[in-house]
Formats: structure tokens, sequence, C-alpha cells
């Protein structure tokens, strides 16, 4: 895909449009002035595009055969049997172009940077199994979850029950993505990449594997995000030869919510012959 536009239907939403609105959600003054002003025209286009492919996509004689992800989110019902509003899909949509930009390429820097430090398993990736690619991702995602902590708001009026501790209603929680996946009853070794840890009967399940948090709130783009990552690697290890810049393995710094390579993954690139 061509990294300057996203294409939505037969229209393209530009990188342009898509910095507009992830610079003004950073701002801390989100109220008037030209940097408001320009965001709301810029959202405003994209609104524009998206409104206009729901309702192309709602019209399509074969959307209950689809299987792409907005005609799931235009076939989805709740518990009452009421569609998704336009407004829903739209922010549905949005969270997956937005929130899953700048996460993904955080997941495929790690990739590429363990990879490259962990010679075993590139030689091994590089043979193009997709059941051992796909562990690659998850075991990335283990040891340098992108997000390392995820916010629950206990709901309703009952306290919800912990491991023996009521925590009463209002209450956030915020499990620790980075130390779950560091438990040593877990993950043995856990320092080490060892994609070998999704392949067997005892894989780590949805509630020890975290990196898109869990149950009903689950990240929308899970599935996207990892096929993503799967193909990237699985055609850049096909046409590349890489090594590391440097004797030392990247350091992990904080930009704002996510966890990325300090300096990126640097890397020396070779056509592979």
């Amino acid at each position: 895909m061509d990294s300057r536009s996203i294409p939505y239907g037969r229209q393209c939403i530009g990188d342009e449009d898509v910095a507009a609105v992830v610079e003004a959600l950073r701002s801390e003054w989100l109220t008037t002035g030209p940097r408001v002003e320009e965001f709301e025209r810029r959202r405003g286009n994209v609104d524009e595009l998206i409104y206009a492919e729901i309702a192309d996509r709602r019209e399509q004689p074969d959307l209950e055969e689809r299987e792409d992800v907005l005609s799931m989110l235009l076939l989805a019902r709740d518990e009452d049997g009421q569609p998704m509003t336009d407004l829903e899909l739209r922010d549905e949509l949005v969270t997956l172009l937005v929130a899953g930009h700048e996460t993904t390429a955080t997941g495929l820097a790690w990739a590429f940077e363990l990879l490259m430090r962990n010679p075993r398993v590139l030689a091994k990736a590089r043979e193009g199994d997709d059941k051992y690619i796909d562990a690659v991702v998850k075991e990335t995602l283990r040891i340098r979850p992108v997000i390392s902590g995820v916010g629950r708001v206990v709901r309703g009026d009952e306290p919800f029950e912990l491991d023996g501790h009521l925590i009463p209603p209002g209450t956030e929680i915020n499990p620790n993505i980075a130390a779950i996946h560091r438990r040593a009853d877990r993950y043995p070794a856990a320092d080490e990449f060892r994609p070998e840890r999704f392949l067997g009967e005892d894989a780590p399940d949805t509630y020890s594997w975290i990196p898109f948090g869990g149950g009903t709130r689950r990240c929308l783009g899970a599935s996207f995000a990892t096929f993503e990552m799967r193909t990237v690697i699985k055609r850049v290890l096909e046409r590349a030869e890489l090594r590391p810049v440097g004797d030392r393995p990247e350091p992990g710094v904080r930009k704002g919510i996510t966890f990325v390579p300090k300096h990126g993954a640097r890397a020396v690139l070779e056509a592979r012959r």
C-alpha cells in the first residue's frame, strides 16, 4: 500500500488529513483558533468520504457475503437487534485508520529490531512459514508491547470482585500489559525472544497475552494489525538482507502513550540474492 494515501473505496484520504486529525488530538488546547479550525476542516473532509463509503456499502447486494471490516460492522446488531448508527460506524473506522497507524508501525519497528538481534529466529522466519511468522508477531508484541497498560472502569451498580477484593463501581482498573507479558510462571525466560512459545499446545491464551487489551473492549483493529505485520515482515525478508546498526540492542522510550525504539529500527539493508 502506498504510504502517501489510504484508500477508502474509490477515493483516498491523504496523509495531510490524517496528520491534521492526529495533531489536533494531541493538542492540549482544543478550544478555538486557527489550528482547531483547520482540524475541523480536515475532519469534515475525512467524514464526507467515510459517510459516502458507508452509504455505498450498505446498498451493495452482496453485503451479507462480504468479510471485510466495514461490511461486518454494518451487519452487526446489539442485544436489542439494532444496527450501529452512521456516527458509530464512522467512529469505529476512524479508530482503525488513526489509532492503528502509529502503533502498527511501531510494532513492525520492534519486530525487525528483534529479528536482527536474533539470527536463529531470523533464519527460521526467512523460510516463510506463515505460522512461524505469526508467532514472531505475537512474541514481538509480548516482549515489546507498544502500549504498556490498559484502563477499564467498573460499570453498573454492583462492585466487581477480583481475586477476593471488591472494587466499587466507578473505579478504574489498569492492568499492566508489560508486567503480565513477563510473568515467570507463564513465560519462562521472559527476556528471551522465543516465537516458539506460540506454536505449542500450551501457547499463551487471551488472558496472558493482551497487547490489544481483552474482553468485549479488545482493540477492534487487532486482527488487521497482526495481518499487516505478518505481511510486511514476510515480504521484507523475502526481498532483503538486514543487519543491525551497532552492537547494542535499541533501547525503548516512551512517546506519548506508546513505547518505541529510541532511534528507530536502524538497519543496513541489501537486496537479497
